[in-house]
């Protein structure tokens, strides 16, 4: 850790503190800016999609930075049947334990258990929401009351689907109805998905207005106060934020609503693992803070919706965080965790560590003959990859799956580049990995054009095998493998990490023979050019719906749909790690680029105006159901912006 580092933590931690202190000792007893409605049950089921500790991560953060503590949660009780009978059907609610209703809701694979978790889980949540209802109204309370759930906007009042069971906000609006609250209401929704069984659900009711950005409209019924707007698939930050500024205000001021719900998903994030968006940690942010000035003095009850994925719960941590306490830090991923770890570790290698051979091998070479290269970009020497591969824990998987003493071999002089192997055994008859490493310069068109194209160095992967051939296939092969993956694929991308930082690269580059390379990439790589980037965003919504394997080879073999067929093209993608290789992807000019080659791709693969459902990750277990044919929800098209 260098000095500036050191100085940084410092500071942080010192906030840290004071964030502490000032949480448990109130000198001058105030009204706190925001509350917290969270309970232990809010977890989820065992092997899901949805990350089940969601609720439980965001907390924790809220606890560790001082933000709040474990006893100013306010914990709530479960939903009774009364409550929920007062906007579904009496008759859905008696069966939820029928096995075909939690097919329909939760997908296929889940077990009896798993159902019945499920559903406790979203009833306990629903009276969280209809908790942090009664606290919103109540001058007891502060003006933004958190729920750590909800945000099940897909039921509807015959029956659930897509994830939800319960319409968590419709059974708090009608509680307070019930109990005398008849001023107008607006909800927010900012979930990738339409809100569709909240629009269904007030179509007629004139009091409480309903507002969604999403990708597809999944419903088209009429509906008295509805503000729909339906961007399309592949969304970056530049559009997506210019469409809610462009709309929110103007909602707001016709309804003029006394209390707000927001739905604030985070599924548009570009590291979810359902969500075809690459909306950015910090334009979540700026998102969420814009609902909050723009709602203002009205009181608002926010509930986190949609999310999916081991890094879900950090956005909705930011901006939790920021309501309780003004902090407005980034909260890290797992991936930037990780890569800060790996730049510490090669840190704590020495460089003669690295550099030096086991035996100065390099003295000796043939008369006449030129010297031949024995490191690694003329930097690491074979001994000192293998001890980064020890460090790492690389060496320790290899034993731990039948490896014990692997073989690590260089040919530098390979006509495509600088290539690494290793062997399962001294006797190379398992070949483990295989990686061509080359050193290339890209060029980025510069943002003026009257100067030179913006150089970067790259660490350009020209071929990467990671295999296990010595065990069968238990499911279907990727395309392009013929043996299983060996399982530790992480762990050597971690090391060109470290390889970069230490040569100072500005990036990892590779050209993607098949679509499940790119998405295994997604939220860290970005194709060079925008109509490439374009086209994975197409890719990527085509084939919603469909686990990994059956995508990739789907798109290998060609996609027919609506009379063009659409294939995978490969193309050249980098992972950017320095800031000036980063900046180029988060320019407003290439994404707003990006957003309109996609958006007029889309319109010659749409299916009738048919939206593709929720994405399925590839160990999920299968795609939920869509409505009926009978149901209104099953008609759906084009927005209609306010």
């Amino acid at each position: 850790m260098n000095i500036g580092e050191f100085v940084h933590e410092g500071l942080d931690r010192l906030a840290r503190i004071k964030r502490h202190v000032r949480t448990r000792i109130n000198v001058i007893p105030s009204m706190p800016s925001a509350a917290v409605v969270y309970h232990e049950g809010y977890g989820g089921i065992d092997e899901y999609i949805s990350d089940k500790g969601r609720a439980r991560k965001i907390f924790h953060y809220l606890q560790y930075e001082g933000c709040i503590e474990e006893s100013q949660a306010v914990s709530p009780k479960t939903a009774t049947i009364t409550q929920l009978a007062m906007v579904h059907d009496f008759a859905y609610l008696s069966q939820l334990s029928e096995p075909e209703v939690g097919e329909r809701i939760f997908g296929q694979g889940l077990t009896e258990d798993m159902q019945r978790v499920g559903i406790e889980q979203q009833r306990l949540m629903t009276g969280g929401t209809l908790r942090a209802a009664r606290m919103a109204v109540s001058s007891l309370y502060p003006r933004r009351i958190i729920n750590l759930g909800g945000g099940f906007h897909h039921a509807y009042p015959e029956g659930g689907y897509a994830f939800c069971v319960f319409n968590d906000v419709a059974v708090a609006i009608a509680h307070l109805r019930k109990h005398g609250f008849h001023a107008p209401i607006l909800i927010i929704d900012l979930d990738l998905h339409q809100g569709d069984g909240s629009r269904k659900i007030f179509a007629h009711d004139p009091t409480v207005a309903t507002y969604s950005v999403h990708a597809e409209n999944w419903n088209r019924e009429p509906a008295e106060m509805n503000f729909d707007v339906a961007l399309g698939p592949g969304y970056g930050d530049a559009g997506y934020l210019e469409a809610i500024r462009a709309t929110l205000p103007n909602v707001v001021h016709q309804v003029q609503p006394e209390l707000v719900f927001y739905l604030a998903g985070v599924d548009v994030a570009e590291d979810d693992e359902l969500g075809d968006w690459r909306i950015s940690h910090d334009a979540i942010f700026e998102r969420d803070r814009f609902v909050d000035d723009v709602v203002g003095k009205r009181r608002m009850v926010i509930v986190t919706a949609g999310g999916y994925g081991h890094n879900a719960w950090r956005h909705s941590a930011r901006f939790f965080a920021y309501l309780l306490s003004g902090l407005e830090k980034p909260v890290e991923s797992h991936n930037e965790r990780l890569i800060r770890a790996l730049k510490a570790l090669a840190r704590s290698m020495p460089v003669h560590t690295l550099t030096t051979t086991e035996f100065d091998d390099e003295l000796f070479f043939d008369f006449g003959q030129s010297i031949r290269r024995t490191r690694l970009f003329d930097f690491y020497s074979k001994y000192g990859v293998e001890c980064a591969l020890e460090k790492i824990g690389i060496f320790a998987h290899l034993k731990k799956i039948g490896f014990p003493l692997p073989c690590l071999e260089f040919d530098l002089d390979h006509p495509n580049g600088q290539c690494v192997r290793l062997y399962g055994e001294e006797e190379k008859r398992n070949l483990l990995i295989e990686c061509i490493l080359d050193e290339k310069r890209t060029y980025y068109p510069s943002k003026n054009p009257n100067t030179a194209p913006v150089e970067i160095k790259t660490l350009w992967i020209e071929w990467l095998l990671s295999q296990n051939p010595t065990i069968l296939a238990t499911r279907p092969l990727l395309p392009g493998q013929t043996h299983p993956g060996l399982g530790c694929l992480p762990k050597i991308i971690g090391l060109l990490f470290m390889v970069c930082d230490r040569l100072k690269f500005d990036a990892i580059g590779f050209n993607p023979a098949h679509y499940h390379v790119c998405f295994l990439a997604k939220g860290q790589g970005f194709f060079v050019q925008a109509a490439d980037e374009a086209h994975f965003r197409v890719a990527q919504n085509l084939t919603a719906g469909l686990n990994l394997q059956a995508a990739s080879q789907c798109l290998d073999d060609g996609l027919f749909c609506e009379g063009h067929v659409f294939k995978w093209t490969p193309a050249r993608m980098l992972i950017p790690i320095s800031p000036n290789a980063f900046a180029h992807f988060h320019d407003r000019a290439w994404q707003l680029e990006v957003e309109k080659i996609s958006a007029s791709e889309m319109r010659k693969y749409r299916k009738n105006g048919i939206p593709q459902g929720y994405r399925i990750h590839p160990t999920s277990p299968a795609l939920p159901a869509m409505p009926p044919a009978s149901s209104p929800n099953a008609d759906s098209g084009g927005g209609t912006p306010p």
